[in-house]
Order: C-alpha cells, then sequence, then structure tokens
C-alpha cells in the first residue's frame, strides 16, 4: 500500500499538469506548452520508476531507456519554460541542441539492450541498477557498455542540474531587471514565481543529486523510504504547476516591448528638452496616476524611444522607470493621506486616486520610501495636527 502510493502520487500530479498545459485551447501563455511537455516527461520518468520498484526487471531493461531520455529532458525543457516564459523566444533548432545527451545515450541503452539475451537483461539490472556492482563486470561486455552508459547518464544529470539551475536564474534576474525599466505596476507581473521558481529549482537539484547519488538500489531494499522523494518531488511538481497556471495574464503583452519600428533615439541637443517634457507629463499632468502606465505609452506621448527614455532616467534621476513612477504616486498619496478632505477616505479609495493598482503594492512601495506604512503616516500626521 505505502509503495503504491509513493510510486503513484508523482504520476498523479504530474500528469494532471501536463493534461492541463497540453489540452488547454489558446492559452495566452505560449510558455506553459513548454511546460506541458516538461511535466509529461516527469509522468514517463515516474512510471519507469514503478516498473522498476514493481520488479519487472525484464521489462524495465527496455525502459531504463526511455528513463534516460525522460531524465536528461527534464532540465531542458524546465530551462525551455522560463526561456519562453522571460523572453518569448524560442530558437526550436537551437533548443534542440540540449537535449542531444538524452537522445545519445537512450539510443545508446536502448541498442544495448536489444543485443544483451534475457538472462543479460535481467542480470544487468540486478548487477548494476540494484546491487550497483560495476567493478565486477567486464566494462569490455556489452553489458559492462551499458552499466558505463547509465552512469554517464547520471553524470550528465547532475552537471544539468547545475548549468541549468545558473542559467535559469540569470534569465529570471534579467527579466526582474527588465519589468521594472518598462513597467509602473508590476504587482501580478512582477512574476513572484521568480523567487519560487529559483528556489524550487535549487530544492530539485539538490535532491536529485542526493537521491542521484544514493541510488534505487536503496529505495529498493526499503520501500517506505520512498514516501520521502516521492511527497518531495510530488510537492514540488505541483507548486510549479499550480504557480504557472496563475500566470495566464503575466506575459500576453510582452510582445509590445519590441525593437522594431522604434523611433529613433533624440541628438544630444534634444536631452534637456526630452527631460522638460517629461517633468511636465509628471509634475502638471499627473501622468502617474493612470493605474497601468507603461513606458511604451511615455514614448507615444514624447515620440522617443523606449530604451533611450528608461535610460535618461536612469541617468537624470537614478532610478529605474518602475521607481520614477512611484515617487510620484507615494508623493501625492502623501498629499491626499494629509488632506483634511481625504482622512475618512479608505486606503484603497486613496491607492487608486495616487495610480497604484493594488493596496498591496501601494503599501510595499510607501513602505519602500518613507519606512512606514500609509496608515501609520496618516495617524502620524493626525497627531502631529492636534497636537
Amino acid at each position: 500500500m505505502v509503495k503504491s502510493i509513493s510510486l503513484l502520487l508523482p504520476i498523479y500530479v504530474t500528469l494532471m499538469w501536463a493534461l492541463v498545459f497540453l489540452l488547454k485551447r489558446n492559452s495566452p501563455v505560449r510558455a506553459n506548452k513548454v511546460l506541458g511537455l516538461f511535466m509529461l516527461a516527469a509522468t514517463l520518468l515516474y512510471c519507469s520508476h514503478a516498473v522498476f520498484f514493481h520488479q519487472f526487471y525484464h521489462l524495465y531493461s527496455f525502459i531504463d531507456s526511455l528513463y534516460l531520455l525522460t531524465l536528461l529532458s527534464l532540465y531542458p525543457l524546465f530551462y525551455g519554460y522560463i526561456l519562453v516564459l522571460s523572453t518569448h523566444e524560442l530558437n526550436l533548432k537551437k533548443f534542440r541542441l540540449n537535449f542531444l545527451p538524452a537522445f545519445i545515450l537512450a539510443l545508446s541503452s536502448l541498442i544495448l539492450t536489444l543485443v544483451l539475451s534475457p538472462e543479460e537483461r535481467v542480470m544487468y539490472v540486478k548487477e548494476v541498477l540494484i546491487s550497483r556492482n560495476l567493478k565486477e563486470l567486464n566494462l569490455f561486455s556489452i553489458t559492462g557498455i551499458k552499466g558505463m552508459v547509465f552512469l554517464i547518464a547520471r553524470i550528465a544529470f547532475i552537471i544539468q542540474s547545475i548549468v541549468y539551475l545558473l542559467i535559469g536564474i540569470r534569465l529570471a534576474n534579467r527579466y526582474n531587471v527588465w519589468l521594472h525599466e518598462y513597467f509602473s505596476n508590476t504587482e501580478g507581473r512582477r512574476m513572484k514565481w521568480v523567487r519560487d521558481i529559483s528556489i524550487i529549482i535549487l530544492v530539485v537539484s539538490i535532491a536529485g543529486i542526493v537521491f542521484s547519488l544514493i541510488g534505487r538500489s536503496y529505495f529498493a531494499h526499503k520501500p517506505v523510504s520512498l514516501l520521502i522523494p516521492s511527497f518531495l518531488f510530488s510537492t514540488i511538481y505541483f507548486i510549479i504547476g499550480f504557480n504557472a497556471n496563475q500566470q495566464e495574464v503575466l506575459t500576453e503583452n510582452l510582445v509590445e516591448f519590441n525593437t522594431e519600428n522604434e523611433p529613433k533615439e533624440p541628438v544630444h541637443g534634444q536631452v534637456s528638452i526630452l527631460k522638460e517634457k517629461l517633468l511636465e507629463l509628471f509634475e502638471n499632468e499627473k501622468i502617474y496616476t493612470q493605474t497601468d502606465l507603461r513606458i511604451t505609452t511615455l514614448c507615444e506621448v514624447l515620440q522617443t524611444n523606449r530604451t533611450y527614455l528608461s535610460r535618461l532616467i536612469n541617468v537624470e534621476f537614478g532610478m529605474n522607470f518602475n521607481e520614477f513612477v512611484n515617487h510620484y504616486r507615494v508623493r501625492e498619496a502623501e498629499k491626499l493621506l494629509s488632506s483634511d478632505e481625504h482622512k475618512s477616505y479608505t486606503l484603497e479609495y486613496i491607492a487608486e486616486e495616487a495610480g497604484f493598482g493594488t493596496s498591496n503594492s501601494f503599501s510595499r512601495a510607501f513602505k519602500e520610501f518613507n519606512g512606514i506604512t500609509p496608515g501609520q503616516y496618516r495617524k502620524d500626521d493626525s497627531q502631529q495636527k492636534s497636537s
């Protein structure tokens, strides 16, 4: 009973998310299709686990190739998910190169299995995969070569976990910087998953390396111990799927930020003019009160290049676009909070009037600039006026 639960739980979780992402039509998030393939690969991986731990050794000698294929495809697919989610780009011709180790090692393993006799296949599973008795195998024999292929695959998996982890975190961090350069409201777009996915990848990497070094033989002799990796990985896969499924509207507008047909950068003499126009929009027209203000909106009004405008804000004001807009919004909120006319208005109303998308983003930005919450600011201001 315990063994069945341990083996089936990750299969159910990954298969559920695979169906959700692969069968959902008209999804605005293309990356979810890649994540669906990732979940499908994980499902097949855990199906191969089930065959192994149910001791169908002759059958598993063939399925071992599927195990290697899916094992070495997980990190490339997960990397592809982050790549599409953060850049909306995926060069299939180049991306397929990430799967070369998986296909080469899986195909090699399958060919060697076909050459082996039924008795040798069972012996391979028992000696190499369970007993891990590589020293006693003749490395010049088919069985020994197949064992070396499996060992190389394990090493490749460990390398993958480190390399793709670093690349994934780098992509996520780069996206986070980009987001604050071009959006005023990052709530919902801020990609809380950036932090979550980085942690999840780290956990998966460490756990995968540990369980890879321990070997499946340990868990084969102690079925109860299967509960540990089963619940760990099932939880991780569920969190990945849940977070991804909540990001349906996150990247649908990223395509508008392409670099084609942008106005040329202004010449040096126009910098001061552009700065004056920008301040006019913020100081007098209060354009920052637009809830979903983006840098592309300003570029349309100012007839300038978004990359240049972002750089101008960075250099002239020492802030990114998000900080620049929130600076004005916080100042506006301070005026409203201090006004007797608005003292009975809720913080949600103040947030909306100042241009913030949500009260949470309002409180966070206000505290970043002032060190206290809007509620505390209003309380302190009232006490000062009454004293």
